[in-house]
């Protein structure tokens, strides 16, 4: 059986790399597993949006967080705090298992939102590229002039960087599926 201070240093770990599979989800969800730890313990943690934050836990269930200790009100056996890491632990994989698993995650549905707009902002430009050649060999120079100002300053500069990241989804797409 392992000491209480080779078990801390294991539960500290864990808390670690808690937050960090939380913070790559997003702030959001590390800052409700930090509420979550906090409830658990029964002490009130504030929450902050920092870019990195460091959560321990001591021997007599209080929380250390950003270099301050946050006490509870009740002095806990080390047995008593091992039983409530154990039930904070179920709820943290529950939670993080539940953030992970969407079926389309944000990243992905707004890759898949990008790739409809450029199909999209692409038949616009072939439609107004070809009235404006109608508008050009029918003599309307007005309509033509018009019509290129506005393809080349609205269409082109804001598409341009929608086609690059459709280019790079579409090749990791293909990539992945080569790969499995």
């Amino acid at each position: 059986m392992m000491d209480k201070k080779e078990q801390l240093k294991r539960i500290n770990t864990e808390l670690k790399i808690y937050i960090n599979e939380s913070s790559f989800i997003s702030n959001a969800s590390r800052n409700k597993l930090i509420r979550s730890l906090g409830n658990e313990f029964g002490i009130h943690l504030p929450m902050e949006n920092f870019a990195r934050i460091d959560v321990s836990l001591l021997e007599d269930g209080s929380i250390e967080m950003r270099d301050e200790v946050y006490k509870q009100s009740e002095n806990l056996s080390f047995d008593e705090v091992l039983e409530k890491y154990a039930s904070f632990k179920t709820k943290a994989d529950a939670l993080l298992e539940r953030r992970g698993k969407k079926a389309f995650p944000n990243n992905e549905k707004n890759n898949i939102i990008n790739l409809f707009i450029v199909v999209l902002i692409s038949f616009l430009f072939i439609a107004l590229a070809i009235y404006t050649m109608e508008s050009f060999l029918a003599g309307d120079y007005i309509d033509c002039i018009w019509l290129i100002i506005f393809l080349f300053s609205w269409l082109i500069p804001s598409i341009r960087e929608r086609f690059v990241q459709a280019s790079y989804y579409i090749k990791r797409k293909i990539k992945n599926s080569n790969h499995e």
